[in-house]
């Protein structure tokens, strides 16, 4: 092989005398381009990366041509234009190892600015026969990899030509009206850049990608372009277009372009439909892409776990989230990725490693087009040698494989390939061997639930393709629900879904597309009954899976719609969005809790929010009813499990009202303040218990306020702070030390704290602030406890939650502690408390914990209480526990139960005088 000229040899700097002669031998594209390469040229390119320079649109690369009226000198200048700036480029990738990313983004800016020169060029061209369009406006529109930023050596580039105009032309030899002038301009400029001369093309130019395809007008109008694609549009169009951006000519007209045509790219809601669609298309690209394992003729762009799966991975979550987040509307795959990533759509490792296989994807097939000038996305015959010359990667072979591997697991996982029917069993004819093997009571409820969805199928209301669709997911739910204690229900509540979906195939391609969100209904509709019902309910939660914001962010958006709903007088409207917002609050909290992605506290706090919210709104709406002032001085005291944040699914609603005002028998509009709180507090619960969509569902006890049932509903401030000092009982006093304002003015609710601190903080004889507790303990075991052979209760049994609760209870009054919950007060004890209290506070903390979870894991799976746990090891309810929680036997249970009540007994008689 010859080595390069001595020019050249003379030329390039010591330290790349190598790379040069290595790129000399294995292109030999590069080595044609070298062969007429001046001095100047040849010093302005051979140098070291840091000092490289890559072409841009710049003067410098794209010269003004001083011919653009002789057609044969303005192709000859694009061309040689473009033969100068490929130098740099193989240089910059193959000589240096420059920065593939910089490479393919001054491709694409170095195509537009010869775009920009060559429309000048085709203007002037035209203009003798058909003159110039006066007030007439032209856009080019890059496509695909153009538009991305992402140009390739070897790419065509894929344009949309959009013009905007009205009369004729003037001022040449023949007269055409806008459309006619448009259709000869852009075939100038398709002829300019594409038509092959004696120095090559500059670019292919493959219109296919335009609105109609070949058989339509080269170029359209801005008005018929939107049209076609909002009234005609398909899903590869979508995809097509995420790339779009106006490259060359009027950039107000492209702006126009993508303004109208945004609302077609991206939907407000989230349309699996795409993304079933876009598997289906890279389905038939497989079909034709020929070799599918590493070998020569893998096509590095279509082939399994290259380029192109990249890239739908990257615009399906585009399609998905798009049109309720414009910051992820990047055009570029990197950058795209990267803002996915930022707004936790998809996880930072598979963003880095789809980043980094695109790289090296991309770093391929640059070299394999760049080898002998071929438009090329295929491995040539003896490759592995070339191109690890060309990477400096000796492994290639494994290199590729490993990232092909690894592109295509996560192509599985976001945009799951559709399975070929024929592969398919037909469930639901209800014939299967494993169903027809069931006991006879469960194979006809199967075989009927199954009959249910080929009914929902066949009512016309869902497109050909969801039985398809379905069938695939019961090729994957069946064989878990049949192996599954609670198959039968999960199969029912699948049927009722099917017809609840109605006409949203979206859902339906949804769950036959996305493996994550399939395997997450399989197990909420086998393991929750309360979630399946929901579900079933309202279709929507099946989006919950791939919603980026869980837990805390979707808890703050509630409580954000909550607090901004306008009270006015359509009443039934208000109470319809609080009973809504309440209601997704507790369905958001059951998820948490099926995916084990809130802990009882966490759980406590949200549900908790959220009444405060509801009970500020119900105040808010009541006021304005009954036309009382704002700054009416009325509180809403929580106490119990609201009060301390402790709440659970089903927690009652337990309040005590207050009028702070200091002169209550004034009157105020004819009545005195205090009938107008009376009157305030009952229409507050009736709102506060009335059943969605007529209020916000809560359970609601007012048995805590002084002296009972038998006491008034509202009570002034003066008279509870009376109450409380001289009448109380010791349990009364407990029971404050979960209370806490949660509505009214602030200026109120300080002073109901201040109240409330002053009672908590009163001297108290510790003996018989143990002896009260313990007898109150002692009485709720007589009258609450369960006494059975066969169940327990968690709550109110020996050594169940109120023994840890009892016990925090005692601490605040003893020790002071300003802390609400349970957990809190436990892990806050002071330094010089008993040192048994210091060593047993962490653990029945720990415990009281493990205990919520078990409440909430059973309210959510089975929609069962505590009160009656079984004893039985082989009960659901323990199969529940052993999936959820950290107590799973009735053996484990009753052995902490009895340590609880052995420490609550020990931590009292610290304090207790002897009997």
């Amino acid at each position: 092989m010859p080595k390069p000229d001595a020019m050249l040899l003379d030329i390039v700097p010591a330290p790349l005398r190598a790379d040069l002669c290595r790129l000399w031998r294995i292109s030999p594209w590069f080595r044609m381009l070298l062969h007429d390469i001046s001095e100047d040229e040849a010093r302005l390119l051979l140098k070291a990366r840091e000092y490289a320079q890559l072409p841009d649109r710049s003067e410098m690369w794209v010269p003004a041509s001083d011919c653009r009226h002789d057609l044969a000198a303005s192709m000859q200048h694009l061309r040689r234009c473009k033969r100068h700036a490929l130098r740099h480029f193989i240089w910059w990738e193959m000589g240096v190892h420059g920065d593939i990313a910089r490479s393919w983004h001054a491709i694409a800016d170095f195509a537009e600015g010869l775009l920009d020169e060559a429309l000048l060029m085709a203007k002037a061209l035209i203009a003798p026969r058909y003159g110039s369009l006066k007030d007439g406006h032209f856009c080019v529109v890059g496509l695909g990899k153009l538009g991305g930023y992402e140009l390739n050596l070897g790419s065509d580039i894929d344009p949309l030509f959009l013009w905007q105009g009205e009369g004729k032309s003037a001022g040449g030899r023949q007269a055409v009206v806008a459309s006619e002038y448009y259709r000869h301009l852009s075939k100038m400029l398709v002829r300019l850049f594409s038509e092959h001369t004696a120095e090559g093309q500059v670019w292919p130019v493959d219109m296919r990608l335009r609105p109609g395809g070949d058989s339509a007008a080269i170029a359209l109008s801005l008005d018929a372009t939107l049209n076609h694609y909002l009234e005609y549009g398909q899903t590869w169009e979508r995809a097509m277009l995420i790339k779009a951006r106006p490259v060359a000519g009027s950039m107000q007209l492209g702006d126009a372009f993508m303004t109208g045509i945004a609302p077609f790219i991206y939907r407000r809601y989230l349309d699996y439909t795409t993304v079933a669609a876009l598997a289906d298309m890279k389905r038939r690209i497989d079909l034709q892409a020929g070799e599918m394992t590493i070998a020569c003729g893998f096509d590095v762009k279509r082939g399994r776990g290259a380029i192109r799966e990249i890239e739908f991975i990257t615009q399906s979550q585009q399609l998905l989230y798009g049109g309720r987040n414009m910051a992820i509307r990047a055009e570029g795959t990197i950058e795209a990725l990267h803002c996915l990533q930022k707004f936790d759509l998809l996880p930072a490792d598979d963003v880095q490693l789809l980043q980094e296989a695109y790289r090296f994807w991309r770093t391929i097939e640059h070299a394999v087009q760049a080898r002998v000038g071929e438009h090329t996305h295929r491995l040539p015959k003896y490759y592995a040698e070339y191109l690890s010359e060309v990477t400096g990667i000796q492994a290639i072979d494994r290199t590729m494989r490993e990232y092909a591997l690894a592109v295509e697991a996560l192509f599985g996982k976001w945009v799951q390939p559709l399975r070929d029917d024929d592969e398919l069993v037909d469930w639901l004819a209800g014939k299967h061997a494993a169903i027809a093997a069931l006991p006879d009571s469960q194979k006809e409820r199967m075989r009927a639930a199954l009959a249910d969805i080929d009914k929902s199928l066949a009512r016309g209301l869902l497109p050909e393709r969801s039985r398809g669709q379905v069938q695939r997911i019961l090729a994957v739910a069946m064989p878990k629900w049949l192996d599954d204690a609670n198959g039968v229900d999960a199969v029912e509540s699948f049927a009722g879904l099917i017809h609840a979906i109605a006409g949203r195939a979206t859902w339906v391609d949804l769950l036959a597309t996305h493996r994550g969100v399939l395997a997450w209904l399989i197990g909420v509709l086998s393991a929750s009954r309360y979630l399946a019902g929901h579900i079933v309910r309202d279709p929507s939660w099946l989006e919950w899976p791939l919603l980026h914001e869980r837990g805390d962010g979707d808890l703050a958006s509630i409580l954000a719609s909550l607090s901004s709903i306008r009270i006015s007088a359509d009443v039934e409207q208000v109470l319809a969005d609080l009973g809504r917002g309440v209601d997704r609050a507790r369905v958001l909290s059951a998820l948490a809790v099926d995916a084990h992605l809130a802990d009882a506290m966490q759980i406590g706090g949200w549900l908790a929010d959220v009444a405060d919210e509801a009970t500020a709104l119900v105040l808010r709406l009541c006021l304005y009813e009954m036309k009382l002032p704002d700054d009416f001085p009325f509180v809403a005291l929580a106490m119990g499990k609201h009060g301390s944040r402790e709440m659970g699914l089903v927690s009652d609603l337990d309040m005590v009202f207050l009028l702070v005002d200091d002169d209550p028998a004034r009157l105020y509009q004819g009545r005195s303040m205090r009938e107008h709180a009376q009157r305030l507090g009952r229409r507050m619960i009736h709102y506060l218990s009335g059943m969605p969509p007529f209020g916000a569902g809560y359970t609601f006890d007012a048995r805590l306020r002084p002296s009972g049932c038998s006491g008034v509903l509202v009570t002034t401030l003066k008279g509870f702070y009376h109450y409380q000092m001289h009448e109380a009982q010791t349990w009364e006093h407990q029971a404050l030390c979960r209370a806490r304002p949660v509505a009214g003015m602030d200026e109120a609710k300080a002073r109901v704290e201040a109240v409330i601190g002053s009672v908590l903080q009163r001297p108290r004889k510790v003996e018989t602030l143990a002896s009260d507790v313990l007898s109150m303990r002692n009485k709720m075991l007589v009258h609450l406890a369960s006494r059975s052979d066969w169940v327990m209760n968690l709550k109110h049994d020996a050594g169940g939650l109120v023994d840890i609760e009892f016990l925090a209870q005692f601490a605040r009054l003893h020790f002071l502690i300003p802390q609400r919950r349970t957990v809190d007060i436990l892990t806050s004890l002071p330094e010089d408390a008993p040192q048994i209290w210091l060593q047993r506070g962490g653990w029945l903390a720990a415990r009281y914990r493990d205990y919520r979870q078990m409440e909430n894991t059973l309210r959510v799976e089975l929609w069962r209480s505590i009160g009656q746990l079984p004893l039985d090891p082989a009960a659901p309810e323990w199969e529940t526990m052993h999936r959820h929680a950290a107590i799973d036997t009735p053996q484990q249970l009753r052995d902490v139960m009895q340590r609880v009540h052995d420490d609550f007994h020990a931590l009292l008689a610290v304090f207790r005088t002897a009997d």
